[in-house]
C-alpha cells in the first residue's frame, strides 16, 4: 500500500529511523501546517501528537535539534485553534515539554518550549496546575534571570526571548490567588523588576502583564511590588507612568493595564491625580485603534473605573460612550453584512462591560447609553452565542435597570423581557448568575414588567436555581425573591412562599455559607415587615420556636451582617401583635445577646438593638398591661441601665434612638411608680416629644409620628460575578418625603465575595431604582447598588 507524502512523514517519525529522517520529517511537516488549519487536522488525525510527544520525551543530549524540530512542530499546533490546543493537553505533552525547560539545556530548545507553552496557555480551558507542580516554577524562575554569569556566550538574544515568553506564561497562569502567591514567593518580582528596566520594548512589555497579572486583586501582592524599588533605587508606579507615553500603542497598553490594577486594590494612591489625568484620557484613546489594543482597552477600561463615580463621570466627558456605541454598533454591523459570527467576540464583550462600568453609578451616563441608542445592540447581545457576550449583556442591562425612568420605559420598550427570560434556561452558570443578578432589580415593584415575569412562571425559576450547585446562581436567585417580596402586598408574598416553601427558607437559614444566610435573613425581614398578618404568617410557616432558635444562633455568631439583618427580624417581629412580642420576650438568652450587642463597635448594630427595645416597649393602648410586662422584663435584664450608658455614644444616630428608648421606660415608671426598678435610673432618661426622628444606619431621616413603629424590609441586587472583576457598590441614601425611611450600608469584602449582599438604604439619585433598601411601617425607601 501506498502512503501519502503526509502519511510517510509521520511513520518516519519513528524511533527506527536515522536522526537525520526523523528531522527532516518534521521540517516537512512544519512546513504544512503552518498557518494550514485543514492540514493540522489531518496530521491529528494520522496520529502525529503521540510521536512528538514520544520524541520530547526520550532522553537524548547528544542533539539537541531533533527535540527542538518536534518542539517547534507541537508550538504549530498549539496556535491553531483551541481545540488544538485541548488535544495536545490530553494527549499528554504538558510534562514532556515543561522537562524541555532545563537551564543547562540547549537554549534553543529551552526557547522552543517556553514558545509552545505560551501557545497552550492562551486557552482559559487548560488547567494552570501542572505549571505549579514539582520544580517547574522554580525554573522557570531561573530562565528570567538573563543577566546572570551562566548566561550563555552569543546567545543574549535566545535568553531575553526565552526570559520574555516566561513572563507571558506567568501572566497566563496566576489568575488564582495562590498562583499569585506562588510565584511571588519564588522570586519572580526581582527579576521581573529587572527585565521592567532592560529598556527592551517586547521585554518591558512581557514584565509589565506578568507584574500586572500578579498585583490584579491582591492587595497584599500589589503593596508589596508597589513598594518594591527597582535597580536605580525608583518605585515601579512612576517608572511605569512614564511609559503610558510611549510611542508603542502594545507598550502603552501594557503599562496601562498594570497600573489599573494597582490602582483598583489602592496601592498607588499618591497617582489618583495621575491616574485620572494622564491614564484615563490615553485608555479611551485607545478604543479608537485597531488589534489586540482595541480588543483589550475596553476591559481594563471597566476594571479601572468600576466603583469609582469619578471616574465614571469623567470618562463620560471624554465621550468613551459613543466611542463603545460605535464599536458594538459597527461589530453586530460586520456580523450581519459578512455572517462571521465571533469573529471579534471579545471586542463586543469587553465593550459592553466597559458600558456596564460607566453606568453603574451615575444618572447621567446611563442616559447617555440610552442617547446612544446602543440599548438595542444590547438586547440582541443577550441570545448571541458567545457566553461572555451573553453574560456582558446582562451586566449592561443591571446596570441600567438601577434607573427608575429605565425600568418603566426604556427598557421595556427595548423588548428585553423574553431574551433576559430565556437566559434562565441557559446552560452557562455564568450567564446565569448575571441573568438573576439583572432581575433583581427587573422584579422590584416599580418595574412594570414584574407583572408579566411572574405570569411567566419567575418564582418557580428561581426556587429551581436556588436548588443548584452553582454558589453565584444561588445566592442571586435568593436575592431576587428578596426583592420580589419587598414592599410587597400579604397576597404575593403567600403566592411567593407557597411556591418557594418555608421548608426551602428554614435550610437556607442553616446554609453552609454565610452569604446565603444573610439574604434568607433578609427574605424574613420583608416577609415580617408592615402588617401582623405577614408576621404571623411567617410564625406559621417557620414555626415559633425554629424561628427564635434560628435568630438566636445568628446573634451568638460574630458575622456582622448575620447579626445585623438578625437584630431586624426581631425588629418587625416586634411591631407585630401582642403574642408576637411576647414570642421575643419569652426567649430570655436573645434578650440578654440583643443587651449585649448594645456595645458592639458597629453603630449599625447598636441602632438596631435600640429598635428592638423600642418596638417592644411601644405604648400601646389595646394592650398596655403587656407593655408594662416587657418594660420589667428588660428592665431586669438591665436594658435600661445599659441604654443610659449609650447616652453619650459618639454617634448622633445612637443617641437619638436611644432618647426614645429611654423615654418609653421613664412612661412606664409614671405609669406604674411602685413596680418601677429603684436602680433604673429613669429619673434622668431624656423625655421626647411626640415624633422622634427614625434615622437609621448611614440612611437619612425624617420624623415619624408617634404610634408609627419602625418595621424595615431589604432589598438588593447582587452583582454578576463572573466577570469576576466586576463589584457592587452603594450609593449614599437620600429621603423620601415625609417618612422615616433610612438603611444598612455595609462595606464590600472583596476575595471572599465578588458581590455585595446588602440590606439597607432610601431612594437614590435620579430617582434610580436600587438593589438595596429598608423601611418604617408606612414607607420603604431604595438604595441602588
Amino acid at each position: 500500500m501506498t502512503l501519502t507524502p503526509h502519511e510517510a512523514a509521520v511513520s518516519q517519525l519513528g524511533s527506527s529511523y536515522p536522526p537525520a529522517e526523523r528531522i527532516e520529517s518534521l521540517r516537512f511537516i512544519k512546513n504544512n501546517i503552518i498557518g494550514n488549519k485543514t492540514k493540522k487536522d489531518l496530521y491529528i488525525r494520522l496520529g502525529v501528537i503521540s510521536r512528538l510527544r514520544d520524541i520530547i520525551t526520550v532522553r537524548d543530549e547528544k542533539d539537541p535539534q531533533l527535540k527542538t524540530q518536534a518542539v517547534i512542530v507541537l508550538g504549530s499546533f498549539a496556535f491553531g485553534n483551541e481545540s488544538n490546543i485541548l488535544e495536545l493537553v490530553n494527549s499528554g505533552v504538558m510534562g514532556p515539554v515543561l522537562n524541555c525547560l532545563n537551564p543547562s539545556g540547549d537554549p534553543k530548545l529551552i526557547e522552543a518550549a517556553a514558545r509552545t507553552l505560551n501557545a497552550i496557555f492562551t486557552s482559559p480551558k487548560v488547567s494552570r496546575q501542572e505549571l505549579f507542580v514539582g520544580n517547574h516554577l522554580n525554573v522557570m524562575v531561573q530562565l528570567l534571570d538573563v543577566y546572570s554569569t551562566s548566561c550563555y556566550m552569543g546567545r543574549e538574544a535566545v535568553l531575553l526571548h526565552t526570559a520574555e515568553l516566561v513572563a507571558s506564561i506567568f501572566a497566563k497562569c496566576c489568575e488564582a490567588p495562590e498562583h499569585q502567591i506562588q510565584i511571588a514567593e519564588s522570586g519572580a518580582i526581582p527579576l521581573l523588576m529587572r527585565l521592567l528596566a532592560s529598556g527592551v520594548s517586547k521585554s518591558q512589555e512581557a514584565a509589565l502583564g506578568a507584574l500586572a497579572a500578579l498585583v490584579k486583586d491582591n492587595h497584599v501582592l500589589a503593596e508589596h511590588i508597589a513598594q518594591t524599588r527597582m535597580e536605580k533605587g525608583e518605585r515601579p508606579a512612576p517608572y511605569i507612568l512614564q511609559l503610558v507615553r510611549d510611542k508603542s500603542p502594545t507598550m502603552r497598553l501594557a503599562a496601562i493595564t498594570c497600573l489599573a490594577y494597582m490602582d483598583r486594590v489602592n496601592v498607588i494612591r499618591e497617582h489618583s491625580h495621575d491616574i485620572q489625568s494622564i491614564v484615563l484620557p490615553k485608555l479611551v484613546k485607545m478604543l479608537q485603534l485597531t488589534g489586540v489594543v482595541q480588543e483589550t482597552a475596553p476591559k481594563v477600561l471597566a476594571h479601572l473605573i468600576w466603583e469609582s463615580e469619578s471616574m465614571q463621570v469623567e470618562v463620560c466627558k471624554l465621550d468613551a460612550i459613543p466611542k463603545l456605541a460605535s464599536i458594538i454598533s459597527q461589530v453586530d454591523e460586520e456580523d450581519n453584512v459578512y455572517g462571521i459570527v465571533g469573529r471579534k467576540d471579545k471586542l463586543k464583550k469587553n465593550s459592553l462591560l466597559a458600558l456596564a462600568a460607566i453606568s453603574q453609578m451615575k444618572e447621567d451616563c446611563r442616559e447617555k447609553v440610552i442617547e446612544a441608542k446602543v440599548l438595542p445592540h444590547i438586547v440582541r447581545a443577550m441570545s448571541h452565542p458567545s457566553v461572555g457576550v451573553r453574560a456582558a449583556a446582562c451586566q449592561c442591562t443591571r446596570s441600567l435597570s438601577r434607573s427608575v425612568k429605565n425600568l418603566r420605559t426604556d427598557l421595556v420598550d427595548a423588548g428585553i423581557e423574553t431574551p433576559l427570560f430565556e437566559l434562565l434556561n441557559d446552560s452557562d452558570p455564568g450567564v446565569l448568575s448575571s441573568a438573576t443578578a439583572t432581575l433583581c432589580n427587573i422584579v422590584l415593584d416599580v418595574c412594570p414588567m414584574r407583572k408579566s415575569f411572574m405570569e411567566r412562571g419567575i418564582v418557580a425559576k428561581f426556587v429551581q436555581m436556588i436548588g443548584s450547585g452553582d454558589s453565584n446562581v444561588r445566592l442571586n436567585a435568593l436575592w431576587a425573591i428578596k426583592n420580589l417580596v419587598f414592599e410587597a402586598k400579604s397576597e404575593l408574598k403567600e403566592t411567593v412562599m407557597s411556591q418557594f416553601g418555608y421548608n426551602t427558607l428554614s435550610r437556607l437559614l442553616n446554609d453552609d455559607e454565610h452569604l446565603i444566610q444573610e439574604q434568607a435573613l433578609n427574605l424574613v425581614r420583608n416577609l415580617a415587615c408592615k402588617r401582623e398578618r405577614d408576621i404571623e404568617q411567617v410564625f406559621t410557616g417557620l414555626g415559633n420556636e425554629q424561628l427564635m432558635d434560628a435568630i438566636e444562633k445568628k446573634l451568638k455568631g460574630e458575622d456582622q451582617r448575620l447579626l445585623e439583618h438578625a437584630l431586624y427580624v426581631l425588629v418587625n417581629i416586634s411591631t407585630g401583635s401582642e403574642q408576637h412580642k411576647q414570642s421575643v420576650v419569652k426567649r430570655r438568652n436573645i434578650l440578654e445577646l440583643v443587651i449585649d450587642l448594645m456595645s458592639h463597635r458597629s453603630v449599625l448594630i447598636r441602632v438596631a438593638t435600640v429598635w428592638v427595645v423600642i418596638n417592644l416597649t411601644w405604648p400601646d393602648l389595646d394592650a398596655s398591661n403587656g407593655v408594662h410586662e416587657r418594660v420589667m422584663e428588660l428592665r431586669d435584664l438591665g436594658a435600661e441601665s445599659k441604654l443610659q450608658s449609650l447616652t453619650m455614644d459618639q454617634e448622633l444616630d445612637v443617641r437619638e434612638r436611644v432618647k426614645t428608648a429611654l423615654h418609653h421606660f421613664q412612661m412606664d415608671h409614671q405609669q406604674h411608680p411602685h413596680t418601677s426598678s429603684s436602680s433604673s435610673g429613669s429619673s434622668s432618661s431624656a423625655s421626647t416629644s411626640n415624633s422622634a426622628s427614625n434615622s437609621i444606619g448611614a440612611g437619612t431621616s425624617a420624623n415619624a409620628s408617634q404610634g408609627q413603629r419602625m418595621s424595615v424590609e431589604s432589598a438588593a441586587g447582587p452583582t454578576a460575578s463572573d466577570l469576576s472583576f466586576l463589584r457592587p457598590i452603594l450609593d449614599p441614601a437620600a429621603a423620601t418625603a415625609g417618612v422615616s425611611s433610612s438603611f444598612i450600608q455595609l462595606r464590600m469584602r472583596l476575595l471572599q465575595s465578588p458581590r455585595d449582599p446588602h440590606g439597607g438604604g432610601s431612594s437614590g439619585e435620579g430617582g434610580s431604582a436600587m438593589d438595596t433598601s429598608t423601611s418604617p411601617a408606612s414607607a420603604s425607601g431604595h438604595d441602588r447598588r
